[in-house]
């Protein structure tokens, strides 16, 4: 009789490995579902593309001659094959075409059927493509007369695959964006086949380049969204674009120098500024022949011999010009000013190229790219190519205001002395080794050639070329060491400079913060204290306490009163009136409670109000009763819809939340006329304090929502509450995350046995139209109520204050208070520079436009109400 051992353990215990390899596989399974159920479409084109291919013999090299001229685009025959428009999409013209489509498909596909819909995808993709292909036709017709083999390529070049209608999608789809993502997607939508089609010209870059911008043009159309006006990016964003402009200028004449076809209007830039030319066995045996000229010999051999280190010192300005790019991504000065040496030298370089050519016309490489040409067209087709460094440092002056960002003191200093030891180093291992396989050189290698050689090796070359070579390598030891030593050395430069990016100047002004700091900590009082700390202020001191302040156009503009003991208040007032008398500067305390204002009162101060700070007392806080209706709903439709408030730490954000919190507060920004404010409005900098609190809205995905940043308040030495400064919302988030954010932080720190929480003072907003202040002031009020209202369609200071009062705060009025009514003009003008100080021109006039939207909006809207005889009291 047979036993049958009966097992009740769970089938994961009985099979282990099948367990794991489902756990594994769970993830994809979930992501692949989710992909099909948001891109159905983009998925079933993806399968049929590569069945067509196997099915066809399409692959890897193509549709078979007898049908790639119905399968692909060709601008030469698409009158014999009229159908190729449309069945290019389905075919492709070799295997690198098939992987990016694919890629395209899985990423703008994606992105862009799951924005526009299914219906909407297909049909756009297939307009885009055909418009495309047609504008692609009409371009190579316009610039036959101009660049004949540029347009004479066109005639030969071959495209296919979905990619170019995929490209017009996904801008149009970029217009359903928030304006940060908008702003991006659309620069690089436009700028990657943009420089593909000025240094490269091959018939694919100028199809994705129609595509993208008749892709652009559709979105509001499709979408119907109205075209909303171009917002100011922020500085940091500023920033991001012309590193993004500058590296692409880089990297161009490299691109047509490694491509073997490059025949776009720029290509000539990529012989101009790297001298990448090929020389083929038989061009060097012709020039090497019994009787040529020697110099012209050891020229060609050197270029056959010319591996990767000879084509990476080649492009050694586009290395050096993107390594800059890091830089004025980050706003340093010394990128900037570097940018500009270098593009002024490519400038020179190509003056010399022209005088060159004038003398004795094309030579190598750049003969071909000329070929063709009428004659009184040759001088402008070197000519406005060469212009581009001059156009980058026109545009770098323009936006000098974006790079003012310095090093540390003593940084170039020390780059310096490191460069000096890496030189020695390079010149000592070139000298050794070079002398060691002496023998793998042509001729013999002796010191002083290996001396004299030595700098030669430090450049691009473009340079080395004219110079006759003493000796050349000829093993692979020696070429290692000829190409590389170079490179070496500059990647060390490089490193350092990249270091250096990342450098912080301390000024005078630090050290006084560090000073004020522990201060603040043991004697501040008030919500406004710890904003005192932020950049920007400089700082007086007498021997207890402290007055943060900033000087604009004369003025010495105070936020809020003194820091230090009480008993010193009035002692520290006076001293630094008599300071800023000294100094010749009108004293404006700004911001100051009832009790520094009645202080100064007493010293010959007169006071305004100009804001009322909102603030929750949270000792017996409950949100209960009808007034709090609004925050108990939306407190019960975030656990509804999966959000929750979560308390960070600011020194640990991981990177993910802190990206996403940098792209929330930029997608603000970028929804405004004007820039960023400042002076008692903080942004990302100032929420990465350490001594700052930082709440999300975040979701089980972690998706952040809504984001806000607490300053802490102290009192004798202890923190008993916060103030809210910092504050975003994800415009495509959870509707009411900024009032669960700040409900649920009230709850949290009750909790934790804090008494109050400060909403802050909104800028330029009070609780009541009432003026209290006196006659002589009234100018003064009027100009801030005017600057209140002007800014309140853009930065809502207003909407935001009454939006506060749903909490039920109490109200603490503050106030400006200063000496001479006579002063009142230039005090008006130094807040307004201090909130805004980077506003020029093209801002105000944003505003002024935005001003008359709203006002004909209002307009409208009023007469509509009237004729229907529904107006209302005023």
């Amino acid at each position: 009789m047979r036993l049958h051992q009966h097992d009740d353990g769970p089938p994961e215990a009985r099979h282990p490995r099948g367990a794991a390899l489902r756990a594994g596989v769970a993830p994809f399974r979930s992501w692949a579902a989710s992909l099909a159920h948001r891109a159905p479409l983009t998925l079933s084109v993806l399968a049929a593309l590569w069945i067509l291919g196997l099915g066809t013999g399409s692959l890897p090299n193509g549709p078979p001659t007898a049908l790639a001229p119905s399968v692909l685009f060709n601008p030469g025959s698409i009158a014999q094959n009229p159908l190729a428009l449309v069945l290019s999409l389905a075919w492709a013209p070799d295997a690198g075409a098939y992987l990016g489509s694919s890629a395209a498909l899985l990423t703008l596909g994606v992105f862009a059927e799951s924005r526009l819909g299914t219906s909407r995808f297909a049909a756009t993709v297939v307009a885009t493509h055909l418009l495309a292909l047609l504008g692609s036709l009409v371009v190579g017709a316009a610039v036959a007369p101009l660049f004949p083999r540029w347009a004479a390529l066109f005639v030969t070049s071959e495209l296919g695959g979905p990619a170019v209608g995929l490209l017009g999608a996904a801008m149009a789809a970029t217009a359903d964006l928030g304006p940060l993502w908008r702003r991006r997607l659309r620069i690089l939508g436009v700028l990657l086949p943009l420089t593909l089609v000025l240094y490269n010209g091959a018939l694919l870059s100028v199809a994705l380049l129609t595509a993208a911008l008749i892709g652009l043009a559709a979105g509001p159309v499709l979408l119907r969204h109205r075209v909303r006006h171009a917002a100011a990016p922020s500085i940091r964003e500023s920033r991001v674009l012309v590193a993004l402009i500058c590296a692409a200028v880089a990297v161009g004449p490299v691109l047509a120098a490694l491509s073997p076809h490059a025949t776009g209007p720029f290509a000539v830039l990529g012989f101009l500024f790297t001298s990448v030319e090929g020389a083929t066995p038989e061009a060097v045996r012709a020039v090497c022949e019994p009787g040529g000229v020697v110099r012209e010999c050891a020229e060609a051999k050197l270029q056959a011999r010319a591996g990767l280190g000879g084509v990476v010192m080649s492009c050694l300005p586009s290395v050096l010009l993107l390594v800059l790019a890091d830089g004025l991504r980050r706003g340093r000065r010394f990128a900037w000013a570097g940018t500009i040496v270098v593009q002024l030298g490519l400038a020179l370089l190509s003056v010399q190229t022209f005088v060159t050519f004038l003398r004795h016309g094309a030579s190598g490489d750049l003969a071909p790219l000329l070929a063709g040409a009428r004659p009184e067209r040759v001088i402008v087709d070197l000519v406005v190519p060469a212009l581009q460094p001059v156009v980058i440092v026109i545009l770098l002056v323009v936006v000098r205001r974006l790079f003012t960002l310095r090093a540390a003191p003593g940084t170039y200093r020390s780059i310096a002395l490191r460069m000096g030891g890496a030189l020695v180093l390079a010149s000592v291992a070139y000298l050794g080794l070079g002398l060691a396989i002496a023998d793998q050189f042509s001729p013999v290698a002796t010191l002083p050639a290996l001396v004299a050689d030595f700098p030669q090796r430090l450049l691009p070359i473009a340079v080395t070329l004219h110079v006759y070579p003493a000796f050349l390598p000829s093993a692979s030891a020696a070429i290692l060491l000829y190409e590389w030593i170079g490179i070496a050395f500059w990647g060390v430069v490089a490193v350092l400079l990249l270091r250096s990016f990342r450098s912080v100047r301390r000024s005078a002004d630090d050290a006084d913060r560090d000073r004020a700091r522990p201060i603040a900590a043991r004697d501040g009082r008030g919500s406004m204290t710890w904003m005192g700390l932020w950049p920007g202020n400089s700082y007086w001191f007498d021997h207890t306490s402290y007055v943060p302040y900033r000087v604009v156009s004369g003025v010495a503009l105070t936020l809020a009163g003194p820091v230090g003991p009480r008993a010193d208040t009035e002692r520290a007032l006076r001293g630094f009136s008599d300071h800023c008398a000294a100094q010749g500067w009108t004293p404006c305390f700004y911001s100051v409670t009832g009790e520094v204002a009645d202080r100064l009162g007493r010293v010959g101060f007169r006071r305004l109000q100009v804001a009322e700070e909102t603030v929750m007392d949270l000792g017996d806080l409950a949100f209960t009763g009808k007034r709090f209706q609004d925050i108990r709903t939306s407190l019960n439709q975030a656990r509804k819809n999966g959000v929750h408030a979560e308390w960070l730490d600011t020194r640990r954000i991981p990177l993910v939340i802190l990206d996403q919190i940098r792209s929330i507060s930029e997608e603000w920004v970028a929804d405004k006329s004007l820039p960023e404010m400042g002076f008692t409005l903080g942004g990302i900098d100032e929420l990465l304090d350490p001594a700052v609190r930082c709440s999300v809205i975040i979701d089980a995905d972690r998706t952040v929502h809504a984001v806000a940043s607490w300053l802490p308040i102290h009192d004798d030495g202890r923190v008993t509450g916060w103030t809210l400064d910092f504050m975003r919302r994800r415009s495509s988030g959870f509707k009411r995350s900024i009032e669960v954010l700040i409900a649920q932080a009230a709850l949290d720190l009750q909790a934790e046995g804090y008494s109050e929480l400060s909403l802050s003072g909104a800028p330029l907003a009070r609780a009541d139209g009432k003026d209290t202040s006196p006659s002589a002031v009234d100018a003064l009020d009027r100009v801030l109520g005017f600057i209140g209202r002007a800014l309140e369609p853009v930065y809502g200071f207003r909407s935001l204050f009454a939006f506060k009062s749903k909490f039920g705060p109490r109200y603490v009025p503050l106030y400006l208070c200063y000496q001479d009514p006579a002063s009142l003009p230039a005090i008006g003008q130094a807040i307004t520079r201090a909130y805004a100080p980077d506003v020029a021109i093209g801002d105000v006039w944003r505003l002024i436009t935005a001003l008359t939207r709203r006002t004909k909006r209002t307009t409208t809207a009023a007469t509509g109400a009237s004729s229907k005889g529904t107006e209302k009291p005023r």
